[in-house]
């Protein structure tokens, strides 16, 4: 087996869990009801045009690789609400609290694998798509795990999204080791498991659900079902 010598992780659902279908629900109509009184507009206006907003994101996502942060999101639906200025940060703060505190801890095993995986050395970094960064590191720094890596690296921040390398390559610069000696861990075929290949790196596919891999996709070097297992692949 080829010395691994460094590691990164995905957060959502990789290292940390996420909101059930239910609670996603909760926290979209809390997001309304703030939006709403901030604003002085009907909550059904808000919530067309917020859907109006994501499609067009996803959209736009999805063809350039690029991420579009959350202050730009508010900035659009602000727009799309014919209103000219309103107290953007506040509302970034109203969809932030919505989130947070009904936001799960780590996932089975990733305390104790992050732990292990420092005492044998490994340099560590966190790989992220996401609109709003913030809320991973104050998730980390509540759980004091921002100082076992390296480099944390979210889309919202540096505007490159999984499955693009060169979100990737950033992070092999920061851990200072070539893409073949690295490992990249994620629960997203087509972000995690495509980026890190097209980045060179070795893939983990992360399935804790034991769902079908996707055929028309290029196979990770491994698959695991709990996150201790990603011991298994560097030397002690």
């Amino acid at each position: 087996m080829e010395r691994v010598e460094a590691v990164s992780f995905d957060f959502w659902e990789t290292l940390f869990g996420f909101l059930s279908p239910q609670e996603l629900e909760e926290v979209r109509r809390i997001r309304i009801e703030g939006f709403s009184k901030v604003l002085s507009m009907p909550p059904q206006d808000i919530e067309r045009a917020f859907q109006q907003v994501i499609v067009e994101m996803n959209r736009e996502r999805e063809t350039s690789g690029l991420e579009i942060p959350l202050d730009e999101i508010i900035r659009r639906t602000v727009k799309q609400l014919g209103i000219n200025q309103a107290p953007l940060d506040h509302l970034e703060k109203i969809y932030i609290k919505a989130v947070f505190e009904r936001l799960p801890g780590p996932l089975p095993g990733a305390l104790e694998t992050l732990q292990k995986l420092m005492e044998r050395g490994i340099p560590l970094a966190i790989i992220s798509n996401t609109i709003h960064g913030q809320i991973e590191k104050a998730l980390l720094r509540h759980y004091q795990l921002q100082d076992k890596f390296k480099i944390l690296l979210f889309s919202s921040e540096v505007r490159y999204r999984k499955p693009r390398p060169e979100i990737f390559h950033l992070a092999l610069r920061h851990l200072r080791v070539p893409p073949e000696k690295a490992m990249h861990v994620g629960d997203t075929p087509d972000a995690d498991v495509v980026g890190a290949l097209k980045a060179g790196m070795k893939a983990v596919y992360y399935n804790p659900q034991k769902g079908k891999y996707p055929p028309e996709l290029p196979q990770p070097h491994h698959t695991i079902h709990h996150l201790t297992q990603v011991l298994d692949f560097i030397t002690p």
